[in-house]
């Protein structure tokens, strides 16, 4: 056995594998390390796994748990008797391949320089991500996953894992993502690229976080929420503040490892066409879209669930009603709660 898993001080898991992993790009780093925290028990036949595919800038710290009562980033989702259930549900959170809250990524100590791989760190895509924790997944010898539930970047983690592995995943809940690259979307992380690139180290970093931070909230939202707003009050103070936060706890070289796998993600690019694409879809899928988003706009969900309408019925979409735009699966869980425990908790037979 080539892998090993341990419980770390805080309650999170780490698998190192000692096999390594080898990315699409042909570059090979050993080990492979992933942490990741779980949340309830495991079935005996192992059938009620739930997968949560964390965004860019979260981690596996999805909710609080005994030895770590920190509230999570969905931390009114995801517990006993929340709309993600662990009395009913085993579930686990992997910090994703390339990023930097424990998981092989640039800060990774390379065992080859004794330094952080930096931004020598191999060329990273979604597709690597979702192989990365396959083949954790495979080490705990779980072969099928109840459900996969992605937000953002980590819905793009769901949905490939949904149609290049369509046998290990009954439902797919998909929040506010797509299925390929937009123009829109590249530009808005080629700015950010260009800003860290012309202004090097933190303060260039700070800039394009808060470039990246007016994309996250729908701008009347925003207008109303600052309007005659002054001092620590003020968009500027709001835009300042949680830039510099973000930073202090981000490295940059994951930051843009991270940018660089959304940009070339399309998940068609493996077959012949769409409709050869989803039509390898076997799971149940949910597809939610917020009305405000202008990070990853409603058409762009609109088409992923036209595309797989055309093959399969064996898809449902939801508009959702927010001012808070792309953030507002962080902050209107009631609502996200609702559609997703229905969705899940159903059997769509």
């Amino acid at each position: 056995m080539s892998f090993s898993v341990n419980e770390l001080a805080d309650g999170k898991w780490q698998f190192t594998d000692d096999a390594g992993f080898e990315f699409e790009s042909g570059d090979h780093i050993t080990p492979l390390t992933l942490v990741y925290e779980t949340y309830g028990e495991l079935a005996p036949n192992k059938d009620n796994v739930v997968v949560i595919h964390h965004a860019l800038s979260t981690s596996s710290h999805v909710s609080s748990q005994p030895k770590n009562t920190t509230p999570g980033w969905w931390e009114n989702m995801v517990g006993p008797g929340k709309p993600i259930d662990s009395n009913k549900y085993f579930i686990i959170c992997i910090n994703n391949l390339g990023s930097c809250f424990g998981s092989l990524g640039p800060a990774s100590h390379n065992r080859a320089t004794d330094k952080p791989y930096g931004h020598k760190f191999p060329s990273t895509t979604i597709t690597d991500m979702v192989n990365s924790q396959r083949q954790l997944l495979q080490a705990l010898k779980i072969k099928t996953v109840h459900a996969m539930i992605g937000n953002s970047m980590g819905a793009m983690m769901s949905l490939t894992w949904a149609i290049l592995y369509p046998d290990e995943v009954k439902h797919l809940v998909s929040v506010s993502s797509c299925y390929k690259i937009y123009p829109a979307n590249q530009a808005n992380r080629v700015l950010q690229q260009d800003i860290i690139a012309l202004t090097p180290g933190e303060e260039g970093f700070i800039v394009a976080r808060k470039h990246a931070l007016l994309t996250y909230r729908n701008w009347h939202q925003l207008n109303k929420r600052f309007a005659d707003k002054s001092g620590e009050e003020s968009i500027i103070n709001y835009l300042d503040y949680n830039a510099k936060k973000f930073v202090r706890n981000f490295d940059l070289q994951a930051y843009l490892t991270l940018l660089a796998a959304m940009d070339t993600f399309n998940i068609c690019r493996y077959f012949a066409d769409e409709a050869t694409t989803f039509r390898r879809l076997q799971a149940n899928v949910l597809i939610v879209t917020v009305d405000s988003d202008v990070l990853y706009t409603p058409d762009q969900q609109d088409d992923l669930y036209q595309a797989i309408k055309a093959v399969s019925g064996k898809v449902k979409l939801i508009e959702h009603h927010s001012d808070y735009g792309h953030d507002a699966f962080l902050v209107e869980t009631d609502a996200f709660g609702r559609y997703i425990s229905e969705f899940i908790g159903s059997t769509h037979e």
